[in-house]
Formats: structure tokens, C-alpha cells, sequence
């Protein structure tokens, strides 16, 4: 990822969990700057839940989808970074921390007009880099599209 235009305060992914604990409002932490993220729509959070429940339901254990405030860890040690994709699945037992997932084997991103291209490029190419991830599916919200792209084997 490109150095931020502006000279924001870095922070250790330790000092950056701290903060999201008491913070009141989410951040996703991307090369050791914690970007403050803009508020859903309610469709925008109509569709993520409503997927949720759909998954939750169909999903049998140890599947466990998550959504809203629980957080994606990609990296690990001083490359770690921290998401909060609109819904994500993960079917391992060894995902057991309860704000964090490291293992998806689903994300989702409800895209909107601020977030579409970043969710669509510099957010995939983050997420491809996760061995567990089988696929990554975008939902528009204000047209009738759903794209799902899946990992092949070979």
C-alpha cells in the first residue's frame, strides 16, 4: 500500500487494539495507521445482516458466520493489519478469539459508492493474500449485482 498523503500517527497493531476497544466508532488499522470508517447505510446494513441470518442458518458447525463489529486480522507480528468486512465466515475450531478472525474461508463486502473501488482492488488484493480464503463475494446495494470470485486448486 502507498505511504498515506498525509502524516498520520502510526501505532504498533497492540496500540491499535487498545484504542478499537474503547474507541466509539470502528477504524480498520492498514500499515499501522487507524483509518476511521464511515457510518452504513441501513440498506447497506439490511443486506449484511439479512446474509448473516441466511448463513447462520444453512451453515453447519464448526461454520460460524460474523458481521458488524468483529475484526479480520491479515499478517502477522509488525505486518498486521485489521479489517471489518461486512460478513465473514470461518469453519475452523482454531478461530476461538472473540473480536478477531485470522481463518475466513468467506468475506463479504457490501459495496457503496464511497468504498466500490477500494473493496474491489486494493482490499482484494489484501484478502487474496489469506491461505484460507476460499471465496469473496461483492454485494451492490443499489443495483441488482452480486459477484463471487473463488480460489481454484491449481
Amino acid at each position: 500500500m502507498a505511504e498515506p498523503a498525509l502524516n498520520l500517527p502510526r501505532m504498533s497493531a497492540k496500540e491499535y487494539l487498545e484504542l478499537e476497544r474503547m474507541a466509539t466508532s470502528r477504524h480498520e488499522f492498514i500499515g499501522g495507521v487507524a483509518y476511521a470508517m464511515a457510518g452504513a447505510s441501513r440498506r447497506h446494513n439490511d443486506i449484511a445482516l439479512d446474509l448473516r441470518g441466511t448463513l447462520k442458518a444453512k451453515l453447519a458447525k464448526p461454520c460460524r458466520p460474523y458481521a458488524v463489529d468483529v475484526k479480520l486480522q491479515v499478517g502477522s507480528n509488525a505486518e498486521t493489519d485489521f479489517f471489518y468486512p461486512d460478513v465473514m465466515v470461518t469453519c475452523t475450531e482454531i478461530d476461538n478469539d472473540p473480536h478477531l478472525v485470522r481463518q475466513p474461508s468467506l468475506l463479504v463486502e457490501v459495496l457503496s459508492e464511497s468504498t466500490r473501488n477500494y473493496d474491489r482492488v486494493a482490499k482484494f488484493e489484501i484478502y487474496r493474500t489469506l491461505p484460507p480464503l476460499r471465496e469473496y463475494l461483492l454485494i451492490e446495494q443499489e443495483t441488482p449485482r452480486v459477484e463471487l470470485f473463488r480460489k481454484r486448486t491449481g
